[in-house]
């Protein structure tokens, strides 16, 4: 008698755990939380256009953290031989000489590394302008106002280069030139003063930011090649809501 009760409420049991497993079929498990719910839309201007950065109720910066990669590997890179070769010196002494560990600027890609960066579009200025928090703390101009490049003797070399930009559709294109010598725009790949990088920014919502980089330099390489990356709430790096710029002066690190 006691075992056939036993086996009556042992059958209840599986029936109703059965069914509560599948009533909850579907439903986010215990400790594993799913977010389901639509990305957050970018921000956008009152005429449509979107906005690449902050504005008054979402505001933030891009947090940069190692592993944002992006690039190709060397063997897929056309590299001048003798520009494989300073490449390789580079990585096998660790980017030692980097202008970077120096506190110096570098533009492009370089531009856009740890702890982050901001980008500030003034449509009053007809300016977009590009804020870091590494290296020397720094930042770019992006002319919007359909001006050309400089010309001849009225190039400046230096070392964030001359940069322009455009609008298509939902991505922000910039053209830059006139680089001195003195910098590394993309990791240890080297570059020479005829540098001209071509770089385009979306955000396809509020927390993710794709970038891409066309490099064209005729006198480190055969033909142009390209990177890119993206930044989700995936990866480790994010965009940080509320966060705000912080100090990082590199001269000081470590004294």
């Amino acid at each position: 008698m006691r075992i056939a009760v036993a086996l009556v409420a042992l059958s209840s049991l599986v029936c109703v755990s059965s069914a509560q497993e599948k009533q909850g079929k579907g439903k986010q498990v215990p400790g594993k939380q799913v977010n389901t719910a639509p990305p957050e839309p970018a921000p956008r201007w009152p005429d449509g256009r979107v906005n690449l950065g902050s504005v008054p109720v979402k505001k933030g910066y891009w947090e940069v953290r190692p592993g944002l990669g992006g690039f190709p590997r060397a063997n897929d890179v056309p590299f001048q031989p003798w520009a494989k070769a300073v490449y390789e010196y580079r990585t096998a002494t660790f980017s030692q000489d980097s202008p970077l560990v120096d506190c110096k600027a570098s533009p492009g890609p370089a531009f856009l590394n740890a702890p982050g960066f901001e980008i500030v579009d003034v449509p009053d200025l007809q300016s977009v302008f590009i804020l870091n928090m590494a290296g020397p703390h720094s930042w770019r101009v992006i002319y919007m106002d359909g001006r050309p490049h400089p010309q001849g003797e009225d190039v400046r070399p230096t070392f964030l280069g001359h940069s322009v930009g455009h609008w298509e559709g939902d991505t922000l294109v910039v053209d830059s030139v006139g680089f001195n010598e003195k910098q590394w725009a993309v990791g240890a790949f080297p570059n020479t003063s005829q540098l001209h990088l071509v770089e385009r920014f979306s955000r396809p919502s509020l927390k993710s930011l794709s970038y891409e980089v066309t490099v064209d330099d005729p006198g480190a390489y055969t033909k142009s090649w390209s990177g890119k990356w993206t930044i989700t709430e995936a990866t480790a790096s994010k965009w940080i809501p509320d966060g705000e710029m912080f100090e990082y002066i590199c001269q000081d690190a470590g004294r």
